[in-house]
């Protein structure tokens, strides 16, 4: 079975193995855990109401829809819990990240990050947005407003036993030169925890407006099993060149809490766990 349902949403978990190839070794089944069929739950008590649709309309006229959510916070997300991610993560990466720090790029309001968080010892965060930014210190993480494609992180900032990099490949403007810089950011035995929505959509928000990226993701053609054949593209036409090797690969979905007559809003994530290579 492919999918979970709940709430008659289709949960997508499961892959063919056989067009995973290689991948499939690497490969992770999940389930809709009951901390996630209590999110869904509560998205269906607790939509987005019509006061905040609004005030978020009034806003995309002079900026980005994800700076708008930042501002009026809306469309809170989720990828994997925390159990999750414990079931994803081998017991040697858990028992090292408990003693170490997180990066995680681009991270939204934290309501994502925040479930990795007790995984390990320090969150620090990157955000470009104002208002994300804001909602992440309230938490009491360390944030940067930085775009690390553009500027590093300050020099005493160090590196990190793990990078989340949590549906922002297909956000940023320069996957590829991102993927790269951050390289030098991780530990020699660190974990890169990447999420990518399949099938690609690739854009970037400047102000209002959206835009192509300036570097092109690999890209399959539509038709079966564009999942497990984009996982495969990804992990050798992306990560290896680049530096990462896959250790594990996991299906999710992506979920975003919606309005009234769509309380939950559904994408088809990807989850790597890579590794530096040597």
């Amino acid at each position: 079975m492919l999918a979970d349902l709940h709430r008659g949403l289709s949960l997508r978990y499961g892959a063919d193995a056989r067009a995973l190839g290689p991948l499939a070794g690497s490969f992770t089944r999940l389930d809709a855990d009951p901390s996630t069929r209590a999110w869904i739950d509560d998205c269906f008590a607790r939509p987005v109401g019509a006061i905040q649709l609004a005030a978020r309309a009034l806003a995309r006229n002079v900026m980005s829809d994800y700076d708008a959510n930042g501002l009026v916070g809306t469309h809170d997300m989720r990828v994997l819990g925390t159990d999750q991610w414990r079931q994803l993560l081998d017991v040697a990466t858990l028992t090292r990240l408990s003693h170490g720090r997180l990066l995680d790029v681009g991270a939204g309001d934290g309501n994502v990050t925040a479930e990795l968080a007790p995984l390990v010892r320090e969150v620090v965060a990157t955000e470009t947005s104002s208002g994300m930014a804001k909602r992440l210190r309230k938490r009491g993480w360390v944030t940067h407003e930085v775009d690390l494609v553009e500027r590093g992180l300050p020099d005493d900032a160090g590196r990190f036993d793990a990078i989340a990099l949590l549906n922002v490949l297909d956000r940023t403007s320069r996957p590829l030169t991102l993927l790269e810089r951050l390289r030098a950011l991780a530990m020699p035995d660190a974990r890169l925890l990447c999420a990518v929505p399949f099938p690609l959509r690739p854009h970037v928000h400047v102000g209002a407006s959206t835009v192509d990226p300036d570097e092109l993701l690999p890209r399959v053609p539509p038709g079966e099993h564009v999942w497990e054949r984009q996982a495969r593209a990804f992990a050798e036409l992306l990560f290896v060149p680049l530096g990462w090797r896959v250790l594990r690969l996991a299906r999710a979905p992506y979920l975003c809490r919606g309005p009234a007559k769509q309380p939950v809003l559904t994408l088809d994530d990807a989850l790597f766990v890579c590794a530096p290579i040597e």
